[in-house]
């Protein structure tokens, strides 16, 4: 295990054992149960109750390479599956961060019963000392992030209406199934969740910070996310609900039309500048003569300041922006595409 998280994991296990007692147990085996999971060091031993064959991983059996990422009590590593050479992304989370520990289940929930195309591909998930082992497929292209931050030091320039409009609408459809079939905000949409592959697929991940309404029409009041990406209602501490992914998406594709993010008096760390900008300005619009006048429409309806007048995902699937754009209209080898994005991130050193 990454020795700073083995030094976290102890620390923050005194901590949470002294303070406060745990939401979950842990078996002499090494078997943690919480709510309607038990998971052990053979994976999902049981969901609700039922007992779950496990896929026969085993922790043993995979290389850590790389850190993708990191935060505070938890990383993400590329790993390869030696038996069988594949290449996987294995999350690690500390089960006694509580944060971390209710977001991981929120995860599962969505992960674990899914099967949408254009949500990562879940594995499993393994528990051993301490820490939480969620196996994912390994999406190679990175991040949409990674594309405009390699843009940037390449100087390539901003994406374009066609990679654009094919992004957006693989988004859209996972929007649309996590609203209208799961009853679940993602709360988190931004371009770091929008993950790539060489096969040409375009996917969203990271559903620990997503929130589970019992009806289309309930409204959240947690503040979590990213902030630079949050709805004005978010911001503002109003209730909100599906229409906020769909303003986080809006200014994630401005960004990406731009090449840069749109607010730009923000610089990462004046929060109370970005929170003044986002509740009081006009939102961010496309100029006028440099895009199609329907991706400019597509992001101005993605943009309104009040989130009623915000179309659903289903809804902006059917926009002539996402039409004009559909595979019928305009064929477009993803694939070969972010292959090429593939090379040139692999040419450029990264910054950290």
């Amino acid at each position: 295990m990454d020795c700073d998280l083995s030094v976290a994991l102890e620390a923050s296990a005194s901590i949470g054992m002294s303070m406060e007692p745990p939401s979950f147990t842990l078996s002499q085996s090494g078997t943690f149960v919480k709510e309607d999971f038990v998971i052990n060091r053979q994976g999902i031993a049981a969901v609700n109750g039922n007992e779950v064959t496990g896929l026969g991983l085993r922790l043993a059996d995979l290389e850590m390479l790389e850190v993708l990422g990191k935060g505070a009590s938890s990383l993400v590593r590329k790993a390869r599956h030696k038996p069988s050479q594949t290449d996987l992304a294995v999350k690690i989370i500390n089960v006694f961060d509580k944060s971390k520990r209710d977001q991981l289940l929120r995860e599962l929930r969505t992960l674990y019963s899914s099967a949408f195309p254009w949500l990562v591909t879940f594995h499993d998930c393994l528990y051993d000392d301490g820490a939480m082992f969620i196996v994912l497929e390994y999406m190679e292209g990175g991040s949409l992030a990674d594309v405009l931050s390699a843009a940037r030091l390449t100087g390539s320039g901003p994406l374009s209406e066609l990679v654009i409009a094919k992004v957006a609408g693989r988004v859209l459809a996972s929007l649309d199934y996590l609203h209208r079939e799961r009853h679940q905000v993602h709360r988190d949409m931004k371009p770091g969740n929008i993950l790539l592959n060489s096969r040409g697929d375009i996917k969203i991940s990271d559903f620990g910070l997503s929130a589970e309404l019992d009806s289309t029409k309930e409204m959240c009041a947690t503040f979590i996310g990213t902030h630079a990406y949050m709805s004005p209602e978010r911001l503002g501490g109003k209730p909100y609900s599906f229409a906020s992914d769909i303003w986080s998406l809006g200014i994630t594709l401005v960004e990406c039309a731009l090449g840069q993010y749109p607010y730009t008096a923000y610089t990462g760390s004046n929060y109370f500048v970005l929170l003044s900008q986002i509740i009081n300005d006009a939102p961010p619009q496309l100029p006028t003569g440099t895009f199609s006048a329907e991706f400019r429409d597509f992001i101005s309806e993605c943009l309104y300041k009040e989130p009623e007048w915000r179309p659903s995902a289903q809804q902006m699937l059917l926009h002539p922006f996402i039409c004009m754009h559909d595979d019928s209209c305009r064929p477009f080898d993803m694939a070969a595409y972010i292959r090429r994005i593939i090379e040139m991130r692999s040419s450029i050193t990264m910054p950290p």
